[in-house]
Order: structure tokens, then C-alpha cells, then sequence
């Protein structure tokens, strides 16, 4: 298995397990159930591309193009101005901000080159 295919699997894997483990910290502090439900359905996919991709099905990484393309530049935005700025946010908000934003740039990078 190539450099890269691992990079973009560890990033997919931890993309899943940030994502997730973000909305139930929200969760704990009054944030909605559907955004769990939400990054559960795509923790899930994230999870399933990464198992493919281990397998072999090297098409598996145009999914994850578009995935870090699509959330990299029209959803963390929109979710940015929309839900993080109007929250008051603190530091664990902007260090997971920050954090989801470079993973996503790394699946990116990782699935071309892969």
C-alpha cells in the first residue's frame, strides 16, 4: 500500500472520529441530537470509504476529493458563519474548527497523490 493511500485513510479515520466526538461533547452542552445523527451518517461514510480504500478499490479516493473539496469550501464556511461565530464559541470550538479544516486539506492532498 502506497504512502499516501495510509495518510488519507488515518485523515479519513480521524476526520470520522473528530467530527464525532465534537457533536456529543455539543451535545453535552445543549447542542442539537440531529447534528450527532448527522455526523454519525457521515462518520460512517468516512469510515466505509477508508475500509474500501484498504481493501484496494483505489476509485474509493475521488470520493474523498470531493468530500474534503465540498466540506473544505461550501460546508465549514457556511457552518463557520452560520452556527460556530453565533455560539460564542471557546477555545475546544476553534481548535476543532482549525483541526477539521487542515484534515480536510490533508484527505485532499492525499487522495490526489494517492
Amino acid at each position: 500500500m502506497e504512502t499516501w493511500t495510509v495518510v488519507l485513510i488515518a485523515a479519513l479515520a480521524a476526520n470520522a472520529t473528530l467530527g464525532l466526538g465534537y457533536r456529543v461533547y455539543r451535545l453535552s452542552h445543549g447542542g442539537p441530537r440531529a447534528d450527532v445523527w448527522g455526523q454519525a451518517v457521515l462518520a460512517t461514510l468516512l469510515v466505509a470509504v477508508a475500509i474500501g480504500l484498504a481493501a484496494g478499490i483505489g476509485t474509493l479516493r475521488w470520493i474523498a476529493v470531493a468530500y474534503a473539496a465540498f466540506f473544505a469550501f461550501v460546508a465549514m464556511p457556511i457552518w463557520v458563519l452560520g452556527v460556530l461565530l453565533p455560539m460564542r464559541p471557546g477555545a475546544l470550538d476553534y481548535t476543532f474548527t482549525v483541526t477539521y479544516w487542515i484534515l480536510l486539506v490533508v484527505i485532499g492532498v492525499a487522495a490526489v497523490l494517492a
